[in-house]
C-alpha cells in the first residue's frame, strides 16, 4: 500500500510547489521586509578523512544545496585529500571504499563496472563526470580513470532515477573536477615511481588570470610494463577549464576533460577443473598483437546566472565523443586432460559513440507560507549515436601450451565490419523540493518524467528496430533533527534500469519495456562530539521488477514477470578519537536474492527463485585508520573485504570472497613537499575481481608498491 501511495503524495507536493512559491513571492516592495528568525546550531567537525561529510554539502544527492545530513538518503564522499593519503590512482577505486559499493571490471566493460545494494554492472550503478551522465553503450564506459584532476568522488546509493534517469537503481557515483578559482592561485605537481616499471607524472595549475578570467589546468601520464605479459599499460588525462565572470552574477566555464588509455589486455586466467594452478597466477593467454585502447573527449560550457535573489538559473552544454577498440581472444579452456589451454572467441570490436546533451535547471529560494523552501525544476536532453564494428560471430580457435607459452598472431575468418547504428534519444522534466516544515523537519520530494527513443539498425540483416519508454520516477524523504548532533529519516524512492546496456538490445529485441524497481530506506546520521567524528545508519528494502524470466506454463514463452530484491543494513563511522589518530570504517550486509525467476535449462523449465543474485557481495567492508605518530610522520593501515560472489544464478559455482591489506607511510618534509610510500595487497593474495565461476577468473593486482612525492609551489 505505501509503494502505491507515495507517488501520489509526490506528485501532489511537486504540483502545489511551485504555485504555492508564486503565490508567496509577489513583486518586490520598497520597504524591506523584516529578516526571518535564524537558527544556529552548533555540531561537531568531522574527522579527517572521513568519508561522511554529514556538514558539507553534497551535489550528488541533491541540486538543492543540501548537505549530507539533510538529505534523506545514503551518501557518501571522499576528498582529494583523503584520495592522495590513500594513494588511490583510478578513479573507481574511490567509489569502492564506501560502504556497500564492490567493483566487478572485466575489459569489456572497461574496468570500470560496480555493484551496489544488491544490482551489479553499468546497468544499475550510473556514473557521472560533475553530473554529466556517461550514457553505456553495450555495457561499457572507458571514462573517467584517473584520480589526479578529481576535487571529490560522491556516491549517492539506492535508486537515483529521479536525478540521473535510467539505470541507476543500485547506486549513482559523481566525479567531481578540480574547477578554475578564483581566490588565489593554487599549484601541483606529482611524480611517482613503484612496481613493475610503474610510473606517473602530473602538473596541475589553477587560479585568477584577472578579475574577469580563472583557469585550470590538470594534466596527468602514467605508465608500467605490467605484472604479467601483455598487461603493460599507457595512460595520458586531461582536465582543462577557462572559467569567465562576465559579470558579477554571470559566470561561463569552458572546460575539455578526457583521456587515452592503452590498457592492459588480459581476459583471466583458465581453472582446471575448478581450480587454479598457482603456477598460472601470473601467465596471459591472450594473443602477441592483442589491443584494448579507450579514447574518450568531454566538451562542456556551463553557465551559472543569478538572476534575481533566490533565484539561480544553471544550464551546461556537453558533447562527448568515444572511440574504442579491442582485438583479443577472450574466452580460454583446459582440455579434457588438462594438458593444452583452448583459445577461442577472437573477438575485434570497434566504437564509435558520440553523446551530445543540454541540461538546464532554474532553482528558487523563498517561503511557503512562512515556511523555507528551495525548489529546483528544469529540463534534461541528450542524444547519443553508437556504431559498432566487429567480426561477429567471432570464430577463430587455437590450443596452446600453458607451461611453455607461445602467444601467437591474432587471426579471425570474418572481416571487420561496421554491424549496429544505434541512436538515443532522451527528453526528461524533472523537479525536486525541500520545504522545512519547521526547525527540525525538512520535507524532500522529487519526481522526473523521460521520454526515451531507441533507434537500432542491424546492418548486417539491414533490419530496424526502434521503441519509445516513458518512465516516471520520484522520491519522497523527510528528514528529523532529533538533537543538534542526531538527524533521522526515511525515504521512498523509485528508479528504472535497462534489461541490458542503454544501447544494448536485448535478447527480445524492442519488445521488452524497463525494469522497474522502488525502495524504503529508513536511517540516522550524527555527530560524535566526544570522539571528534560522525556516523550514519541505513537500512533499506529495493524490489527489481520485470526481470526476464520463463512461462512457468509454457517454457518457450519469455515475459517480463520476473523479480528480484535486495535488502540490507550500511554502517559507517569518522573519527578521531585521539589527537593525530583517525578512523573511518564501514560495512554492508545485505540479503539479495531472485524472488520469482525461471530459466530454461536443457529444454528444461527451472526455477531460481529463492538463489542469491549471481554477481553480488552480501558482505563487503572497509577500513582506514591513520596515525601522525610524529609532527612530519604519518602511517596509516587499511584492510577491504568483499564476500562471496554466486558465479551463476544456478548457485553451483562461487567468486571466493577476498580480504586485502593496505600500508601507507608519509613524511612531510616542508609545508610544500610531501612523500608518500604505499603498500598494496600486502599478504600478496590472489583474489578473483570477476569471471565466469568455475571456468576462468579475472585476478586482482599482487603485491606491489606505489613511492609518491606531491609538491605544493
Amino acid at each position: 500500500m505505501m509503494f502505491r501511495l507515495a507517488p501520489l503524495a509526490l506528485a501532489a507536493l511537486l504540483t502545489l510547489g511551485p504555485a504555492a512559491y508564486a503565490q508567496t513571492h509577489p513583486p518586490a516592495a520598497t520597504e524591506a521586509a523584516p529578516l526571518a528568525e535564524v537558527q544556529v546550531r552548533a555540531s561537531a567537525a568531522p574527522a579527517p578523512g572521513s568519508s561522511l561529510g554529514l556538514a558539507q554539502e553534497n551535489v550528488t544527492g541533491s541540486r538543492l544545496g543540501l548537505t549530507a545530513r539533510e538529505t534523506p538518503a545514503s551518501v557518501s564522499s571522499l576528498s582529494a585529500d583523503d584520495i592522495a593519503e590513500r594513494s588511490l590512482t583510478r578513479a573507481q577505486d574511490v567509489a569502492t571504499r564506501m560502504p556497500g559499493i564492490s567493483e566487478a571490471p572485466a575489459p569489456g566493460n572497461g574496468g570500470t563496472a560496480l555493484v551496489a545494494r544488491g544490482f551489479a554492472g553499468h546497468n544499475s550503478v550510473a556514473q557521472m563526470v560533475d553530473g554529466t551522465r556517461l550514457v553505456v553503450a553495450a555495457g561499457t564506459i572507458s571514462f573517467p580513470f584517473s584520480t589526479w584532476p578529481l576535487q571529490e568522488v560522491q556516491v549517492l546509493r539506492g535508486p537515483a532515477s529521479v536525478l540521473y534517469g535510467d539505470g541507476s537503481i543500485g547506486a549513482a557515483v559523481n566525479y567531481v573536477t578540480k574547477r578554475p578559482q578564483w581566490q588565489a592561485s593554487e599549484r601541483e605537481a606529482l611524480l611517482a615511481a613503484g612496481s613493475w616499471g610503474q610510473w606517473q607524472a602530473g602538473i596541475g595549475l589553477r587560479g585568477p588570470i584577472n578579475d574577469r578570467l580563472a583557469y585550470s589546468l590538470y594534466l596527468d601520464t602514467e605508465a608500467s610494463e605490467g605484472y604479467r605479459p601483455m598487461t603493460d599499460v599507457q595512460r595520458r588525462n586531461y582536465a582543462l577549464a577557462l572559467a569567465l565572470r562576465a559579470s558579477p552574477d554571470l559566470q561561463v566555464t569552458l572546460s575539455l576533460d578526457g583521456g587515452m588509455n592503452d590498457d592492459a589486455r588480459y581476459f583471466g586466467t583458465p581453472l582446471r577443473n575448478g581450480v587454479l594452478d598457482a603456477r598460472l597466477r601470473r601467465s596471459n593467454f591472450n594473443v602477441g598483437d592483442s589491443q584494448v585502447y579507450y579514447d574518450d573527449r568531454l566538451t562542456r560550457l556551463q553557465i551559472d546566472y543569478q538572476a534575481a535573489s533566490g533565484v539561480q538559473l544553471r544550464n551546461e552544454t556537453y558533447h562527448l565523443q568515444s572511440q574504442r577498440h579491442w582485438r583479443n581472444t577472450e574466452a580460454y579452456s583446459f582440455n579434457a586432460q588438462g594438458t593444452q589451454v583452448l583459445r577461442s572467441d577472437y573477438l575485434e570490436i570497434l566504437h564509435d559513440q558520440e553523446q551530445d546533451g543540454n541540461r538546464f535547471d532554474a532553482r528558487f529560494d523563498g517561503q511557503i507560507a512562512g515556511l523555507k523552501n528551495r525548489l529546483v525544476v528544469g529540463l534534461d536532453w541528450y542524444r547519443t549515436r553508437f556504431i559498432s564494428s566487429s567480426n561477429t560471430p567471432y570464430g577463430g580457435a587455437s590450443s596452446v601450451d600453458p607451461y611453455q607459452f607461445t602467444p601467437g598472431l591474432f587471426q579471425s575468418p570474418v572481416a571487420t565490419r561496421a554491424t549496429r547504428d544505434a541512436t538515443l534519444d532522451t527528453t526528461a522534466l524533472f523537479a525536486e523540493n525541500a520545504l522545512d516544515l519547521g526547525r527540525d523537519w525538512k520535507l524532500v520530494a522529487g519526481l522526473r518524467s523521460d521520454r526515451i527513443v531507441l533507434d537500432n539498425t542491424d546492418l548486417l540483416k539491414n533490419v530496424n528496430q526502434g521503441k519509445t519508454y516513458t518512465p516516471t520516477t520520484g522520491r519522497l524523504g523527510l528528514v528529523w533533527a532529533a538533537t543538534a548532533d542526531v538527524s533521522l529519516y526515511g525515504q521512498w524512492a523509485s528508479g528504472t534500469d535497462p534489461l541490458s546496456g542503454a544501447l544494448s538490445l536485448p535478447g527480445g529485441g524492442t519488445a521488452f519495456d524497463l525494469t522497474r524497481a522502488r525502495q524504503l530506506e529508513v536511517g540516522a546520521k550524527g555527530a560524535l562530539a566526544a570522539l571528534r567524528g560522525e556516523w550514519s545508519v541505513a537500512l533499506y528494502r529495493i524490489e527489481k521488477r520485470n526481470l526476464l524470466s520463463r512461462d512457468a506454463t509454457n517454457p518457450a514463452i519469455t515475459q517480463q514477470i520476473g523479480q528480484q530484491s535486495s535488502t540490507g543494513i550500511e554502517l559507517a563511522l569518522a573519527a578521531e578519537p585521539v589527537r593525530g589518530f583517525t578512523l573511518d570504517a564501514n560495512a554492508a550486509l545485505l540479503r539479495a536474492r531472485y524472488d520469482d525467476y525461471q530459466e530454461l535449462v536443457g529444454g528444461q523449465l527451472v526455477s531460481r527463485s529463492g538463489n542469491t543474485v549471481s554477481g553480488v557481495p552480501e558482505r563487503t567492508a572497509n577500513v582506514w585508520a591513520a596515525y601522525r605518530f610524529l609532527p612530519q610522520w604519518q602511517a596509516g593501515l587499511g584492510a577491504r573485504y568483499v564476500g562471496v560472489r554466486q558465479g551463476n544464478t544456478a548457485n553451483t559455482a562461487q567468486l571466493p570472497s577476498y580480504l586485502l591489506w593496505d600500508a601507507g607511510l608519509s613524511y612531510q618534509y616542508s609545508q610544500a613537499l610531501t612523500f608518500n610510500l604505499a603498500l598494496k595487497n600486502l599478504t600478496d593474495r590472489d583474489y578473483v575481481l570477476s569471471g565466469s565461476a568455475n571456468q576462468r577468473w579475472l585476478l586482482g593486482t599482487p603485491r606491489s608498491f606505489l613511492l609518491t612525492a606531491r609538491a605544493r609551489f
